[in-house]
Protein backbone atom coordinates (compact mmCIF):
# COMPACT_ATOMS: atom_id res chain seq x y z
CA UNK A 1 0.00 0.00 0.00
CA UNK A 2 2.57 2.43 0.90
CA UNK A 3 4.34 1.43 -2.62
CA UNK A 4 1.64 2.18 -4.24
CA UNK A 5 0.93 5.49 -2.79
CA UNK A 6 4.69 6.56 -2.73
CA UNK A 7 4.22 5.52 -7.08
CA UNK A 8 0.94 7.93 -7.24
CA UNK A 9 3.36 10.76 -5.70
CA UNK A 10 5.63 10.51 -7.84
CA UNK A 11 3.84 10.68 -10.68
CA UNK A 12 2.02 14.22 -9.54
CA UNK A 13 5.45 15.56 -8.75
CA UNK A 14 6.29 14.52 -12.29
CA UNK A 15 2.84 16.27 -13.93
CA UNK A 16 3.60 19.11 -11.61
CA UNK A 17 7.64 19.46 -12.92
CA UNK A 18 6.31 19.15 -16.73
CA UNK A 19 4.01 22.45 -16.23
CA UNK A 20 6.56 23.96 -13.97
CA UNK A 21 4.49 24.01 -11.11
CA UNK A 22 7.11 22.31 -8.92
CA UNK A 23 6.17 25.55 -6.43
CA UNK A 24 3.09 25.48 -3.95
CA UNK A 25 0.50 27.04 -6.28
CA UNK A 26 0.09 30.22 -3.86
CA UNK A 27 3.90 30.57 -4.54
CA UNK A 28 3.22 30.35 -8.54
CA UNK A 29 0.68 33.18 -7.92
CA UNK A 30 2.61 35.52 -5.79
CA UNK A 31 5.22 35.47 -8.72
CA UNK A 32 2.56 36.93 -11.11
CA UNK A 33 2.60 40.70 -10.68
CA UNK A 34 -0.76 42.34 -9.22
CA UNK A 35 -2.69 44.68 -11.25
CA UNK A 36 -4.62 47.71 -10.51
CA UNK A 37 -7.31 49.43 -13.45
CA UNK A 38 -6.03 53.24 -14.21
CA UNK A 39 -8.82 55.75 -13.92
CA UNK A 40 -8.50 58.63 -16.98
CA UNK A 41 -10.31 61.58 -15.78
CA UNK A 42 -11.57 64.26 -18.25
CA UNK A 43 -10.79 67.69 -17.00
CA UNK A 44 -11.23 71.28 -18.47
CA UNK A 45 -7.69 73.07 -17.27
CA UNK A 46 -6.32 76.55 -18.15
CA UNK A 47 -2.73 77.92 -17.81
CA UNK A 48 -2.44 80.81 -15.88
CA UNK A 49 0.22 82.49 -13.86
CA UNK A 50 -0.73 84.31 -10.33
CA UNK A 51 1.06 87.81 -9.51
CA UNK A 52 0.75 90.68 -7.34
CA UNK A 53 0.57 94.21 -8.33
CA UNK A 54 -0.86 97.45 -7.41
CA UNK A 55 -3.62 99.02 -7.84
CA UNK A 56 -3.39 102.55 -9.74
CA UNK A 57 -6.08 105.30 -10.34
CA UNK A 58 -5.06 107.78 -14.04
CA UNK A 59 -7.07 110.79 -12.55
CA UNK A 60 -7.20 111.73 -16.39
CA UNK A 61 -9.12 109.13 -18.61
CA UNK A 62 -10.92 108.14 -14.92
CA UNK A 63 -10.07 104.41 -15.30
CA UNK A 64 -8.43 102.18 -12.96
CA UNK A 65 -5.54 99.29 -14.03
CA UNK A 66 -3.17 97.11 -12.14
CA UNK A 67 0.50 97.28 -12.22
CA UNK A 68 2.48 94.41 -12.13
CA UNK A 69 5.53 92.59 -12.75
CA UNK A 70 6.19 89.75 -14.70
CA UNK A 71 8.94 87.10 -14.22
CA UNK A 72 11.04 87.01 -17.27
CA UNK A 73 11.01 83.62 -17.69
CA UNK A 74 7.39 83.97 -18.04
CA UNK A 75 7.19 87.19 -20.42
CA UNK A 76 6.52 84.90 -23.29
CA UNK A 77 3.48 83.91 -22.11
CA UNK A 78 2.16 86.95 -22.00
CA UNK A 79 0.30 89.00 -24.70
CA UNK A 80 -1.97 92.00 -25.31
CA UNK A 81 -5.73 91.29 -24.91
CA UNK A 82 -5.40 88.18 -22.34
CA UNK A 83 -8.13 88.08 -19.50
CA UNK A 84 -7.23 88.56 -15.84
CA UNK A 85 -9.02 88.06 -12.17
CA UNK A 86 -8.62 90.84 -10.08
CA UNK A 87 -9.17 90.25 -6.28
CA UNK A 88 -7.75 91.44 -2.93
CA UNK A 89 -7.56 91.94 0.53
CA UNK A 90 -9.29 95.30 0.62
CA UNK A 91 -12.12 94.23 -1.67
CA UNK A 92 -12.79 90.83 -0.18
CA UNK A 93 -16.10 89.86 -2.09
CA UNK A 94 -15.35 91.19 -5.58
CA UNK A 95 -13.78 89.80 -8.45
CA UNK A 96 -12.69 92.18 -11.26
CA UNK A 97 -12.51 91.45 -14.71
CA UNK A 98 -9.27 92.34 -16.22
CA UNK A 99 -7.47 92.73 -19.58
CA UNK A 100 -3.24 92.85 -20.71
CA UNK A 101 -3.18 96.22 -22.34
CA UNK A 102 0.09 97.24 -22.14
CA UNK A 103 3.61 95.21 -21.87
CA UNK A 104 6.78 97.63 -21.26
CA UNK A 105 9.46 97.77 -23.76
CA UNK A 106 12.28 97.24 -21.03
CA UNK A 107 12.99 94.65 -18.33
CA UNK A 108 14.78 96.26 -14.70
CA UNK A 109 15.08 94.57 -11.68
CA UNK A 110 12.75 94.50 -8.96
CA UNK A 111 11.72 92.62 -5.41
CA UNK A 112 9.37 89.48 -6.18
CA UNK A 113 9.13 87.59 -2.68
CA UNK A 114 12.25 87.57 -0.86
CA UNK A 115 14.31 87.42 -4.43
CA UNK A 116 15.88 89.98 -6.59
CA UNK A 117 14.79 88.67 -9.89
CA UNK A 118 14.37 90.40 -13.43
CA UNK A 119 10.86 91.34 -14.65
CA UNK A 120 8.79 93.25 -16.93
CA UNK A 121 6.25 95.74 -15.92
CA UNK A 122 2.67 95.04 -17.49
CA UNK A 123 -0.66 96.91 -17.34
CA UNK A 124 -3.46 95.01 -16.34
CA UNK A 125 -6.71 97.22 -17.31
CA UNK A 126 -9.78 96.76 -14.54
CA UNK A 127 -12.46 96.51 -17.05
CA UNK A 128 -15.51 97.41 -14.68
CA UNK A 129 -14.16 99.46 -12.05
CA UNK A 130 -16.12 100.49 -9.30
CA UNK A 131 -16.12 103.31 -6.19
CA UNK A 132 -14.83 100.59 -3.96
CA UNK A 133 -11.18 100.25 -5.75
CA UNK A 134 -8.47 102.96 -4.64
CA UNK A 135 -5.70 104.15 -5.93
CA UNK A 136 -2.01 102.17 -3.81
CA UNK A 137 -4.61 98.68 -3.21
CA UNK A 138 -2.64 95.81 -3.28
CA UNK A 139 -4.24 93.36 -5.64
CA UNK A 140 -3.61 89.39 -6.95
CA UNK A 141 -3.67 88.77 -10.55
CA UNK A 142 -4.28 85.82 -12.17
CA UNK A 143 -3.40 86.36 -15.86
CA UNK A 144 -5.07 83.58 -18.24
CA UNK A 145 -2.35 82.21 -20.36
CA UNK A 146 -4.09 79.89 -22.40
CA UNK A 147 -8.21 79.12 -23.25
CA UNK A 148 -9.84 76.40 -21.33
CA UNK A 149 -9.58 73.18 -22.94
CA UNK A 150 -10.66 69.36 -22.14
CA UNK A 151 -7.63 66.98 -21.41
CA UNK A 152 -7.25 63.35 -20.07
CA UNK A 153 -5.13 62.91 -16.76
CA UNK A 154 -4.03 60.09 -15.31
CA UNK A 155 -2.23 59.18 -12.03
CA UNK A 156 1.95 59.74 -12.56
CA UNK A 157 2.69 56.46 -11.36
CA UNK A 158 0.40 55.07 -14.21
CA UNK A 159 3.26 56.21 -16.80
CA UNK A 160 6.58 54.56 -16.87
CA UNK A 161 9.60 55.10 -18.78
CA UNK A 162 12.41 52.72 -20.73
CA UNK A 163 14.84 53.28 -23.10
CA UNK A 164 12.44 54.02 -26.05
CA UNK A 165 10.20 56.62 -24.14
CA UNK A 166 6.89 56.76 -21.75
CA UNK A 167 4.62 53.99 -22.06
CA UNK A 168 1.48 52.89 -19.99
CA UNK A 169 0.28 49.26 -19.88
CA UNK A 170 -2.73 48.03 -21.47
CA UNK A 171 -5.10 44.80 -20.39
CA UNK A 172 -5.42 42.08 -23.21
CA UNK A 173 -6.74 38.68 -22.31
CA UNK A 174 -5.57 38.95 -18.85
CA UNK A 175 -2.01 40.28 -19.80
CA UNK A 176 0.14 43.70 -19.55
CA UNK A 177 0.82 44.86 -23.14
CA UNK A 178 2.92 48.19 -23.00
CA UNK A 179 1.79 51.03 -25.46
CA UNK A 180 3.74 53.98 -25.92
CA UNK A 181 2.43 57.40 -25.17
CA UNK A 182 3.12 61.15 -25.22
CA UNK A 183 2.39 62.92 -22.33
CA UNK A 184 1.45 66.70 -22.19
CA UNK A 185 1.05 69.33 -18.84
CA UNK A 186 2.07 68.12 -15.61
CA UNK A 187 -0.47 68.97 -13.03
CA UNK A 188 -1.56 68.46 -9.46
CA UNK A 189 -4.59 65.90 -10.16
CA UNK A 190 -1.77 64.09 -12.37
CA UNK A 191 -0.16 63.99 -15.86
CA UNK A 192 -1.96 64.81 -18.96
CA UNK A 193 -2.09 61.70 -21.63
CA UNK A 194 -2.26 62.86 -25.46
CA UNK A 195 -2.09 59.72 -27.06
CA UNK A 196 -6.12 58.34 -26.92
CA UNK A 197 -7.01 55.19 -25.31
CA UNK A 198 -10.07 53.54 -26.65
CA UNK A 199 -13.27 53.01 -24.87
CA UNK A 200 -12.92 49.13 -24.84
CA UNK A 201 -9.34 49.59 -23.60
CA UNK A 202 -8.08 49.42 -20.14
CA UNK A 203 -5.19 50.82 -18.65
CA UNK A 204 -3.30 49.05 -15.29
CA UNK A 205 -0.52 49.61 -13.48
CA UNK A 206 1.44 46.84 -12.05
CA UNK A 207 3.77 46.35 -9.03
CA UNK A 208 6.57 45.64 -10.49
CA UNK A 209 8.62 45.81 -13.35
CA UNK A 210 6.95 43.34 -16.05
CA UNK A 211 8.10 42.02 -19.68
CA UNK A 212 5.78 42.49 -22.52
CA UNK A 213 2.43 40.32 -22.73
CA UNK A 214 3.10 39.35 -18.95
CA UNK A 215 0.29 37.57 -17.18
CA UNK A 216 -1.24 39.74 -14.42
CA UNK A 217 -3.28 39.31 -11.26
CA UNK A 218 -5.36 41.93 -9.71
CA UNK A 219 -5.46 42.27 -5.76
CA UNK A 220 -8.17 41.19 -3.74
Amino acid sequence: MKTKNAAIFMIALSSAAAIGLTAAPSAVLDSIPTAKIVNISRIEHEDSISLSGTVVRDIIKDDFSVQVYVPEQDISKICIGQTAEITGAAFPDRVYAGTVSKISDIASKVQIGNALKTAVEVTVAVDEPDNVLKHGYTASVKLHTSEPSVMNVVPYEAVEQDENGEFVYILENGRAYKRYVETGRELSEGIELKTGIGADEMMITVDRSTENGSNVKFAE
